[in-house]
Formats: C-alpha cells, sequence, structure tokens
C-alpha cells in the first residue's frame, strides 16, 4: 500500500492524509487528498515504530482508518492500471470511497422521499377518481383483478386475449365518459345509445361494437352483485346492433387446392417457417394461440393407434383432441422434430399476405378481388391520404383473397374444409374445433351463397345419377 503522510504545520487537532502518485515516463507527481481525517497526535505517534503502528491498528480509529487508506489505494490503483492520471478523476475515485456511506443513506433517503411523494399522489388521485368516477374506477380495479387472477370466471383465470378486449373496452368508456359524464344510477336505455352512437362516429365496425357493448352489460351486472349499486333498469337496457353481411370486413377461406399448392410452393428460410406454422392452423382448425405452441409432447395417439394432436386450448381451457386430417401436418412437424416453430402473429400476417401474393401467380383464385369493409385504422390511413383503396363501380372497396389472409383465415379454412369433405356431423366437427356452441361454430364456415347452391346441385346431379328419371326434387 502506498504511503499517506499529513501536510500541516500544526502539532494537535485533526488534519487531513494526503498521498503521491509518482511516475517516471510520462513524468507523474501528484499530490492526492485522501479526504482522511486523523488526530495529529496519534497519527505520529502511530507512525513513530512498526509496534505503535500495529497497536494503532487495533484500535476503533486505527482501524477504520486503515480500511479508508486501503479504499483510497484501491481506487487510485484501480485507475492507474488502465492508464489513467487525470487528477479530477482520481479525487472523484477517493470522494466515492471515503463518501460511499454518507452517499448510500442520502440515496435511500430520497428514494424513500420520492416514494412517499409517489404514494401521497398516488392516493390523491385515486381518492379524486372515486370522487369523480364511480364507473370507472370500478372498472379498473376490476379489470387488475382479472389480469392479476383474484378476479376469475367459473372458477379460471381470464386469458389474455379476454383482458385485452376489457382493456380495450376500458378505453372507449374513459373517453366516452370524458364527454358524457355517468353514474351507475345515470345507465339507462338512453346512455347505452348514446354509447353505441359514440363508438359508431369513432368508427368501430358492428362487430367490435357488439363485442363491447357486451362488456358495458356484463360490467353493470359484476357491479349489481357486489352492491355497487340498485340500478335494475341498467341491465335491461342494452341491446346488440344486427350484423350485416356488409357491415363485416370479408372473412374467406383457403379451398383444399389452395392449401395443397402452398404446401407445395417451394419457400426458404423465414418464408417457409411462416408457411409451414401457418398449414399447421389450417390442418388441426385451431386458433394461432394454439396451433402456433404446437410441441412433442402434443402429437400422440389414441388407445386404438389413432395419430392425433391433443391439447388445452389458451382462450377457453377446453380440452380437445384433433385426429391427423392431412398428412401434411404430419410431414412438417416431422421437418421441426414435431417442435412447431414459434412466429410472431403480427410477423405471420405480414409474411402470409406476401406469400400468398407470390403464390397467386399460379393459383388466379387468390388474386380474385372480393368485396370488404377497412378497419378503424384503415378507414383513418385512407382519410389522412396515407393510403388509397381499390374500389368497385359500386363504391366497395375490393381487396384480392391473399391480401384478406390472417392468422385467424388458418382456423377458418381448417373448418370450412372440414364441413366440405360432408364426412362428419356437427359434433364430431365441433369436437375438433373445439366450440361448445353449434351457433358460434356455424360463423366459421365461409361458404358463400353461390358455393352452397353449388353444393346443392351437385347433390341433386348425384342423386339422379342413382335414379331411373329425371324428375324434380319435389
Amino acid at each position: 500500500m502506498r504511503e499517506f503522510f499529513t501536510r500541516t504545520k500544526n502539532e494537535k487537532g485533526y488534519a487531513t492524509l494526503y498521498t503521491r502518485i509518482r511516475k517516471r515516463n510520462p513524468k507523474v507527481d501528484i499530490f492526492v487528498n485522501s479526504l482522511i481525517q486523523v488526530d495529529i497526535i496519534a497519527w505520529k505517534k502511530a507512525k513513530s515504530g512498526l509496534d505503535e503502528w500495529n497497536k494503532f491498528l487495533k484500535t476503533k480509529d486505527g482501524k477504520e482508518i486503515h480500511s479508508k487508506m486501503q479504499g483510497v489505494d484501491n481506487a487510485i490503483d484501480s485507475l492507474t492500471e488502465q492508464g489513467i492520471f487525470e487528477k479530477s478523476l482520481i479525487d472523484e475515485a477517493v470522494a466515492n470511497v471515503i463518501y460511499k456511506e454518507e452517499r448510500e443513506l442520502q440515496r435511500i433517503k430520497e428514494e424513500e422521499e420520492r416514494k412517499a411523494q409517489e404514494e401521497q399522489i398516488r392516493i390523491e388521485a385515486e381518492k379524486e377518481a372515486a370522487r369523480k368516477a364511480d364507473v370507472i374506477l370500478f372498472l379498473q380495479n376490476y379489470l387488475e383483478g382479472m389480469r392479476n387472477g383474484s378476479i376469475k370466471y367459473g372458477g379460471e383465470t381470464y386469458g389474455k386475449n379476454t383482458c385485452k378486449v376489457w382493456s380495450n373496452f376500458l378505453g372507449i368508456l374513459k373517453r366516452f365518459h370524458a364527454v358524457n359524464p355517468f353514474t351507475w344510477n345515470d345507465i339507462n336505455k338512453t346512455l347505452t345509445d348514446r354509447f353505441l352512437c359514440f363508438m359508431e362516429e369513432e368508427g368501430y365496425m358492428v362487430k367490435s361494437i357488439n363485442k363491447y357493448l357486451i362488456c358495458f352489460r356484463a360490467m353493470v351486472g359484476y357491479a349489481y352483485e357486489q352492491g355497487m349499486h340498485e340500478n335494475t333498469i341498467a341491465l335491461k337496457s342494452f341491446s346488440k346492433k344486427k350484423v350485416q353481411e356488409s357491415d363485416k370486413a370479408k372473412e374467406i377461406y383457403l379451398t383444399g387446392a389452395e392449401l395443397q399448392a402452398l404446401y407445395e410452393m417451394k419457400l426458404e428460410g423465414s418464408k417457409e417457417t411462416v408457411r409451414d406454422v401457418f398449414l399447421v392452423g389450417c390442418y388441426t382448425c385451431q386458433r394461432f394461440s394454439d396451433y402456433s405452441h404446437l410441441e412433442r409432447e402434443n402429437f400422440t395417439t389414441t388407445a386404438k393407434g389413432t395419430r392425433i394432436v391433443r391439447i388445452v386450448q389458451e382462450k377457453t381451457g377446453n380440452s380437445v383432441v384433433i385426429p391427423i386430417l392431412n398428412d401434411n401436418l404430419l410431414h412438417i412437424a416431422e421437418k421441426y422434430d414435431y417442435e412447431i416453430p414459434k412466429v410472431n402473429d403480427v410477423v405471420l400476417n405480414r409474411n402470409i399476405k406476401q406469400i400468398l401474393r407470390e403464390l397467386s401467380e399460379t393459383v388466379p383464385s387468390l388474386a380474385r378481388q372480393e368485396r370488404t369493409v377497412l378497419t378503424m385504422k384503415e378507414r383513418s390511413k385512407e382519410e389522412r391520404g396515407e393510403v388509397s383503396y381499390i374500389r368497385d363501380a359500386k363504391g366497395y372497396v375490393v381487396k384480392p383473397r391473399y391480401e384478406l389472409v390472417s392468422s385467424h383465415t388458418a382456423r377458418r379454412s381448417g373448418i370450412t374444409n372440414l364441413y366440405l369433405t360432408g364426412l362428419f356431423d356437427s359434433f364430431q366437427m365441433m369436437s375438433v374445433s373445439g366450440h361448445k356452441d353449434e351457433k358460434t361454430f356455424n360463423e366459421y364456415i365461409k361458404l358463400s351463397s353461390d358455393e352452397i347452391a353449388d353444393a346443392i346441385a351437385k347433390k341433386l346431379e348425384e342423386r339422379n345419377k342413382n335414379k331411373s328419371s329425371n324428375e324434380g326434387l319435389f
């Protein structure tokens, strides 16, 4: 350890210890103030000989001073070993050693004061929110309970997608409440109609409007059950809008031939991965949250040896057993050693459109224009002049089919193609898809009126082939 010394002529009192940094090439000679205070008499006595020094080190003050000297020495060595001899940096390093405890105590004190201030602000904000917006505060707390699992549905924790819907609803309700303040007792048919009009003015599609009306109705019911209000009229004040086909963005399915062409398409790298994950969804009839997370343990067999995919659906918690509907699924699974690659849904949605656009050069049906409805985001972009959408002679927005494909198209395609085989009843198909409600299941069968008419005509043709005459159906 380097030498430490005082630079005072005083014979008593306190003095500061210094040390010295010296170097020949390049020449360095720096006196460093260690900031260590010592009793002058005690220090001189300690430095008078080895025995006195050892005695000094056994004292409380001696131990503390020696510890600080070592800390300063180490700090200086750390800098000089790096070739750093700037006095300002050396002084700063010394100060960090000597004032370490004081600075830490100050930091802790400031942190505690900051937290106390933040806590006070939070409490005041909550009081103000509770005073001004009982409904909003209730919904915020309810959403937090859904997220952290303290509030459950039928004993089950709410899924991420459900929490996301409620989070969106909270945002809409906050904006509505800002211009239409209300309490639980103010909720009636007039208010809910006003809320519906508010969402229409914001550009929400009918399907989304109905979804958030359901949230509003459920919230009112939850609050009633918890004794937040006694407004029974509010419970009867909600009615959904009827959804017309013209109100919805076009939802398509890919035909069996299109899926096979996609399967046979030569791709590499990330495009190949995206294509394969999308096809897994088509061949299993599942949601993206399920088909994009299949692992080896999901691929198994029944007691009779039937090869299946066994999963617990993330959204519903339903156990679903899916027989292998197409050998292409097994070939894809084998390619990845039964560990389906993890792909972000945003990445998949963007890339699958590009892949199908390229495929449309050899599969023209993918480029066929379909009437659709712009989403709220798309309308906003068009209004700002950022994009322009093609319209037909009647003013309807049209898009090529490949532009209408998303991660959820896989589930619709699987269910629709399963239905088109004509081999299975609804119970069997719903067992594969995981649906519990036939009405919801039927919404996934994306056949046009023309396709249904063609299917009926085909069955009539097959019937007539088996009859000796050409008599009609009735």
